[in-house]
């Protein structure tokens, strides 16, 4: 494959006042430039050069090299509230010398980055404009079923690109923007080869106790990840592991010009006479998962112009490493004291830095943490393989603050965790975690009594049927079968998190938004500590690509089962009871009642088993949640489509559109949510 000059973007990330941030990956060595421009009160006027700037620029491989330029206004401040543009250049020593945006190819035709008849990429700073609108969304797998979720933000943006009232000013991605267990059989050979084509020849040898990466049969490598890398995906049969790997997931998922031809299922896949029937079942997945890709790939150039032209904001959740990450103290040991596991681990995180990290807040990544991961890709001999796996796995500052109005926190849920024991579900965030998000809070000018909205990769307030469902069977089948990792998996963990809302930030309201579990749900729920209570409007937007008719129908089912509302109680401690005890009083406080009895932790009731345990001590906390049914109709509160979120925060209230993306295009699902004002 002939690489392309620009390999990724323009990506438009951080923005706010005094600062535009603006990503892109290009194939040689080059300087880049971003220019800021002012389009007039109205968005239709000469373009006004208000600001520029130049790239920080990293080389990542022999091939890739990545920009992120911090542009600045030529002012005090950018303006607010009125439609900006950018243009990009891209200064290198090859024959093309310098070019801009229309000079690559972005300006017109199929692969614009444009909207209408904007002739640039735009976007808005938001300052008085009334409602915050933020599009958001989870799990996207290239070759997942159904339409690209993405798709409906990008006809979002068709539609409002200059109605700066309904254009969304943020996209935030909530988890799962790959997936580096889950690889399509048709992607493998072009991953490992164009992570070749990037790093250097080297890379399929970079990996301690794995083979060279392209002597590896498709769909060989489920084995291999669990007995040398310690990974517990059941889909890791094509699983990624070097860096040049993981980084050309990235390009793929994003840039169609990085796409390959693809070999038949015959080509593929060898026929063997030992193993024909395997064979045969193997060329129709191979097939299957082509038509997907197929389909995603047909989506990419609106996903790209959707990138150019929202700020973007991005946090992982397991898939963007591998499936179950860190799940367990026990996990997260194996996979570290494994040389395979731990670079595979770390060349993912390097990648995420790169490609999705590093855009969210330049600030948050030190130049010693730069130095080593890069010094060790572009092998210098003053970083060796220790020091780039020890800086990955040990960095603590993935989560952080969105400059939106009330702010936006994103909360890094996967390297952060506390565990108790070596199998048992985590606390989401640790104590020195919590410290650092009430920091965040605080230095994005949140006061106590201040909404806020928090993005947790994991629904706090999730499915209450699959939260028990869990509970019953974690002891049959195991932590890793059934991803026990919901946040009242852990109840301590639960509570801790509800004091720092409550207690520490002195919440009264809340927005939480989540992804992760393959459905979307809206959620109206409230967490009492003694006598102070907090308010949540948990969104759920999952997935954007994944959602099949089986699963969807399911679904369907599974929100017809539950009850419309869930009520419980807590206690610190076990409390006691003036029931005599006895057989009837271990079955009422059985596992399949209770989400927890235990001696050291809490527990929590439904209040028809606490009114009939005749309890002696009141409750410290106190739960609801009120599943609620979108406005346009439909039996169950869950939405099995791929989908992504829409929200128009205003005031008192928020409404959550589901723009669900089915055969028929964009269908809507919306449910509004009061919002108590501070102090009420």
């Amino acid at each position: 494959m002939t690489l392309p000059t620009l390999l990724l973007g323009p990506m438009l990330r951080r923005v706010e006042p005094r600062r535009v941030c603006v990503f892109v990956a290009t194939s040689v060595a080059a300087r880049v430039r971003a220019e800021i421009f002012d389009l007039g009160p109205e968005g239709s006027g000469d373009p006004e050069p208000i600001g520029s700037g130049e790239a920080e620029s990293w080389q990542l491989g022999e091939r890739l090299y990545v920009h992120l330029v911090s542009a600045r206004p030529n002012n005090e401040n950018f303006p607010t509230d009125r439609l900006l543009a950018y243009d990009v250049e891209l200064h290198s020593n090859d024959a093309a010398g310098t070019q801009r945006l229309g000079d690559l190819g972005l300006l017109s035709g199929r692969g614009r980055v444009t909207y209408g008849d904007l002739a640039l990429p735009t976007f808005f700073i938001r300052e008085r404009i009334a409602a915050l609108n933020l599009l958001h969304g989870s799990c996207r797998l290239l070759h997942g079923k159904g339409e690209d979720g993405l798709l409906s933000a990008d006809e979002v943006l068709t539609a409002d690109a200059r109605d700066l009232g309904k254009r969304p000013s943020a996209l935030l991605l909530t988890g799962d923007q790959i997936y580096g267990d889950e690889v399509a059989g048709p992607l493998i050979r072009h991953l490992t080869k164009l992570g070749s084509q990037l790093r250097g020849t080297n890379d399929e040898v970079s990996v301690p106790g794995m083979p060279a990466l392209s002597t590896i049969p498709v769909y060989g490598r489920q084995d291999l990840v669990a007995e040398h890398a310690g990974f517990t995906s059941g889909k890791a049969a094509n699983h990624i592991l070097s860096f040049g790997e993981f980084a050309a997931m990235y390009l793929t998922a994003w840039n169609e010009k990085t796409w390959p031809a693809f070999p038949s299922a015959e080509e593929a896949i060898p026929a063997t006479t030992a193993r024909r029937l395997e064979v045969a079942k193997l060329r129709r997945r191979y097939a299957t998962e082509l038509k997907n890709l197929l389909e995603a790939r047909r989506a990419i150039p609106a996903v790209r112009r959707l990138f150019a032209n929202v700020p973007t904001y991005m946090i992982f959740d397991d898939h963007d490493v591998t499936d179950d990450w860190n799940l367990t103290a026990g996990w997260r040991n194996r996979v570290r004291s494994s040389p395979s596991g731990r670079r595979a681990v770390a060349n993912a995180l390097a990648t995420f830095w790169a490609f999705q990290g590093w855009g969210n807040d330049p600030e948050l990544f030190g130049d010693d943490f730069k130095q080593t991961v890069t010094g060790y890709l572009a092998a210098e001999p003053t970083v060796d393989g220790e020091q780039y796996d020890t800086s990955l796995w040990s960095f603590d500052r993935w989560s952080f603050a969105v400059p939106t109005d009330p702010p936006t926190i994103m909360l890094d849920t996967r390297t952060q965790r506390r565990f108790d024991d070596a199998e048992d579900a985590a606390h989401l965030l640790g104590a020195a975690e919590r410290q650092r998000v009430l920091t965040l809070c605080r230095n994005a000018g949140h006061q106590p009594g201040d909404p806020l909205v928090i993005v947790s990769a994991v629904p706090v307030f999730g499915l209450e049927l699959q939260e028990r469902r869990q509970k019953i069977l974690v002891d049959k089948v195991g932590p890793y079968e059934i991803d026990f990792e919901a946040w009242h998996s852990n109840l301590a963990g639960l509570v801790d998190f509800m004091r720092l809302l409550i207690e520490d930030l002195g919440l009264t309201s809340c927005v939480l938004l989540s992804g992760d579990v393959h459905y979307g749900l809206n959620v109206q729920a409230d967490f009492a500590v003694g006598q102070r209570r907090v308010s949540v409007a948990q969104l759920v937007s999952s997935s954007l690509k994944h959602s099949g008719m089986a699963s969807r129908i399911v679904l369907q089912l599974v929100g017809n089962l539950g009850t419309p509302f869930h009520a419980r109680l807590g206690w610190d401690r076990p409390p006691t009871s003036n029931r005599p005890s006895g057989l009837r009083h271990r079955l009422l406080t059985s596992a399949a009642n209770t989400d927890e009895w235990s001696e050291d932790s809490p527990v929590f009731l439904a209040p028809s088993l606490a009114a009939r345990l005749n309890l002696d001590q009141p409750p410290d906390y106190r739960e609801s949640r009120r599943y609620l049914r979108p406005a346009e109709g439909g039996p169950s509160p869950l939405i099995g489509e791929n989908n992504i979120g829409l929200v128009s925060y205003r005031g008192d209230k928020v409404v959550h559109r589901l723009l669900g993306r089915g055969h028929r295009g964009m269908r809507v699902s919306t449910v509004t949510f009061p919002i108590n004002a501070p102090g009420s």
